[in-house]
C-alpha cells in the first residue's frame, strides 16, 4: 500500500482526472442494436432540417446509408446520425464524423476504439454552441463490396 501512495502524487491524479474528462468528451461508441425501423433518431434531440443526406456510391449514385441532421435550441448543438439503407445489417463499417467551423470534431466510431458497425453511427453532437456556425459531416459504409460517401460540405449555416 505504501508503494502506492508514493507513485500516485497529485501530478498523476491530475492527470488521470484530465484524461478521464477528455475521454468523456469524446464521443462513445453506439451500440448496435438489433433491426428495426429506421425512423426519428430518438438519440438527436432537436428539429430534423427535412433533408436527407445521401452517401454516394464511387459512381455518384445515392445509396447505401443516409445521414439526418438536428438542431437543438435549448442547447445551442448540433447532432448528426448516420444509417445503413436498407437497414439490414448487410453494410459494414460504418463510419460518422461531424465538424465545426472551430475545428472541432467527433468521429463514431471513434479511432481509439474501432468498430465495426452494421446498422448506424452516431449519434454525434457538436462540442460547444454552434449558433450561426456551418457543420459539416462526412461518413461512409460498404455494401456488397461498394465505398459508399458521405461528405455534404458546410449545412446549417447560421
Amino acid at each position: 500500500m505504501k508503494r502506492w501512495k508514493n507513485r500516485l502524487r497529485t501530478p498523476h491524479l491530475l492527470g488521470v482526472a484530465v484524461m478521464t474528462l477528455l475521454l468523456g468528451l469524446v464521443a462513445v461508441p453506439t451500440a448496435q442494436a438489433a433491426p428495426a425501423a429506421a425512423t426519428a433518431a430518438s438519440e438527436c434531440t432537436g428539429t430534423w432540417d427535412k433533408i436527407t443526406y445521401w452517401a454516394k456510391s464511387p459512381s455518384g449514385r445515392n445509396g447505401g446509408g443516409y445521414a439526418r441532421t438536428y438542431w437543438n435550441s435549448s442547447t445551442k448543438r448540433n447532432c448528426v446520425k448516420f444509417w445503413s439503407s436498407p437497414y439490414d445489417g448487410l453494410a459494414s463499417h460504418v463510419t460518422l464524423a461531424i465538424f465545426d467551423e472551430g475545428g472541432d470534431y467527433s468521429i463514431d466510431p471513434p479511432k481509439e476504439h474501432p468498430k465495426n458497425y452494421r446498422y448506424f453511427a452516431g449519434p454525434l453532437y457538436t462540442w460547444f454552441d454552434s449558433t450561426g456556425q456551418c457543420i459539416s459531416v462526412s461518413g461512409s459504409l460498404v455494401r456488397g463490396g461498394v465505398t459508399y460517401r458521405l461528405d455534404t460540405g458546410p449545412i446549417r449555416c447560421g
